[in-house]
């Protein structure tokens, strides 16, 4: 078998590849086994049926895309593995020539691995920020608790903010009705911002059933292209006004919440959850800068197949989010007025930056020699699979090799990052 490999950009390979005649012949005489298992013909046995009447029964066309399939085979997995390639998805093939009697000649497209030089990154130092909790954050925490568990009261007065309201509304742009710009009946707690900057500030004061039409600039980056920096009219009527109660922040609420013994539990519980959650954002903000400063002196090639893959990664991811939250993918498209193609461009930067941090650190895991244990996948796949016990869907999912590897890398990933923070601190 005759093999010339040329590079390719991108961190692609072209492989020709030539497979002599007397080796084609058994790949003919194998189509025409496979082919006859399903073929009736009197005086022969599926399986045995001569090349000539098989070729006859199902035509040259499919009998030799046969032939090829099973030369491709063979001849394509041992170049990947007598030539040490790290070939990555599937490979694009073109086939050159095929005939009884004749070399078979095809070329293939792979993607590869890139080699990657690195840097000496234990000469690479980092400065671990010291962390505490605002008690702010505290604060604010305590009181998310008890709006949750806060009742609500109709009140014929004023809107203030802090109460929950219902409204009408219709926007318009020059006095023309925007699209998708009406509600009826929405509802909204004043004073929690989730509305265009000013619009609650205009309905404290109002009461049931009084209407209103005012007029609000949007901001240069608003998201609406259509609608940033310009001047936006309102018509809304009030349709009702409720006052929140919180409950009083006191031992019996703590017990309420179901797993303190009292308020003093609560507070020690909340204060140990919010430091581990800032020691954790610290710890991302770390390792994030340990990698710019490894990337930013690592130069090589990316491979346009893996960034693609990591654009329909986080297309997916995205699609989760927004059904997660309770919306709908389409809806959320037309929102903010963008294709999945546009998603795809604007996501393209930074799934460039994801795939060559991911490169970077599977590189790092191979020269420290880092390994994964078969026990570490299965301990963290059994912690996964507890979560998700009341999902049949989710846990078949867990269960599966594809999910393993997931978290063989994910784990590979955490030690590396380990490894990294001691050399470099």
């Amino acid at each position: 078998m005759k093999l010339e490999i040329k590079k390719l950009p991108q961190s692609q390979l072209e492989l020709t590849v030539e497979i002599p005649a007397q080796d084609v012949e058994k790949y003919f005489n194998q189509a025409a086994r496979n082919l006859s298992q399903n073929l009736k013909k009197p005086g022969f046995r599926p399986g045995h049926i001569p090349i000539k009447i098989v070729e006859q029964e199902i035509g040259q066309e499919r009998f030799w895309q046969e032939a090829a399939s099973e030369a491709l085979k063979k001849s394509y997995v041992k170049i990947i593995l007598d030539n040490k390639i790290e070939a990555i998805g599937l490979p694009q093939i073109q086939i050159i020539k095929i005939a009884p009697k004749n070399p078979f000649i095809y070329k293939a497209i792979i993607s590869v691995l890139p080699k990657i030089e690195l840097p000496d990154y234990r000469k690479i130092k980092v400065k671990k920020k010291k962390v505490k909790v605002d008690q702010k954050e505290f604060t604010k925490l305590l009181l998310n608790l008890q709006k949750n568990r806060s009742k609500y009261k109709k009140v014929e007065r004023g809107a203030k903010i802090g109460d929950a309201i219902e409204i009408d509304f219709k926007t318009y742009l020059n006095s023309i009705p925007i699209d998708n710009g009406e509600s009826k009946n929405h509802p909204l707690i004043l004073g929690e911002g989730k509305f265009a900057l000013g619009f609650e500030d205009k309905l404290v004061g109002m009461r049931t059933g009084e209407k209103k039409e005012f007029v609000l600039r949007f901001p240069k980056d608003y998201h609406q292209k259509n609608l940033a920096d310009r001047n936006v009219e309102f018509r809304v009527e009030m349709k009702e006004i409720e006052e929140r109660i919180l409950p009083n922040l006191d031992d019996n609420f703590a017990k309420s919440l179901g797993e303190f013994k009292d308020l003093a539990d609560l507070k020690e519980k909340l204060q140990q959850n919010l430091e581990l959650e800032v020691e954790q954002k610290e710890k991302d903000r770390l390792d994030l800068e340990i990698m710019e400063k490894i990337a930013e002196k690592t130069d090589f090639e990316l491979p346009e197949t893996l960034i693609q893959a990591e654009v329909r990664k986080m297309i997916e991811e995205l699609k989760n989010m927004v059904l997660v939250s309770g919306g709908e993918y389409e809806k959320y498209l037309r929102h903010i007025k963008k294709t999945e193609e546009d998603l795809k461009k604007d996501f393209g930067p930074r799934a460039e930056k994801r795939v060559k941090i991911g490169l970077i650190l599977r590189e790092i895991a191979k020269k420290e020699k880092i390994n994964v244990q078969e026990e570490e996948v299965e301990k963290e796949q059994k912690k996964t699979l507890e979560r998700y016990q009341h999902d049949p869907k989710t846990m078949e999912k867990i269960q599966s090799e594809e999910y393993k590897d997931y978290l063989r890398s994910l784990i590979q990933n955490r030690k590396v990052f380990e490894f990294l923070e001691k050399i470099t601190t």
